[in-house]
């Protein structure tokens, strides 16, 4: 089975494909929002995501699978810098990030790097619209702007809102994660 869905929270990604798994279907893989999913027994497997950057986690990626596969889990695909995983639920609760310092660092690597994408789409945002002002004052006949124009405006102005709003709620997790600490 194949299902689409886009999730730009990755907690609420998880909460679904463990509730996908709590109804009997695995994920298998994914790709631009398209998961796939073979049967198994219901509630067999936990999911878990991460984000993983070999320079900001200073270990190989291979380092890396072969510590989170000590923990009985067990490495599903990437997409990206994004890891997918999964354990058998009769192993126990499976976390990879189990304290509040590793889960606020989690978050913080997240954050940075949602905000990348927030100040890339903002910047070429600006530089297209600036062009298309100038356009605008200089075709003829005067004022003239293609529909092409305006439509990807409108779609770099909806993905800057996006990655904002991304930005914006991963600021309140990590702010409620620092108020624990405190």
């Amino acid at each position: 089975m194949v299902k689409f869905r886009l999730y730009f929270d990755k907690d609420k990604e998880e909460l679904w494909l463990n509730e996908m798994a709590g109804a009997g279907w695995a994920m298998t893989d994914f790709s631009l929002g398209f998961y796939r999913f073979e049967p198994c027994e219901p509630g067999e497997y936990i999911y878990q995501i991460d984000l993983f950057t070999e320079d900001k986690q200073h270990i190989t990626h291979a380092e890396y699978l072969s510590i989170i596969e000590e923990s009985g889990a067990e490495y599903i695909c990437r997409w990206f810098w994004w890891r997918f995983f999964r354990r058998r639920a009769e192993l126990g609760d499976f976390q990879l990030y189990t304290d509040v310092d590793s889960r606020l660092e989690q978050l913080q690597r997240i954050f940075r790097f949602f905000r990348l994408g927030l100040i890339l789409e903002a910047a070429i945002f600006c530089y297209e619209l600036i062009v298309s002002i100038i356009d605008f004052y200089q075709s003829r006949p005067y004022g003239a702007v293609s529909g092409g124009v305006l439509l990807c405006l409108a779609v770099m102005a909806l993905m800057v809102a996006v990655f904002g709003a991304i930005c914006y709620r991963m600021k309140k997790k990590i702010n409620k994660l620092k108020n624990q600490l405190i």
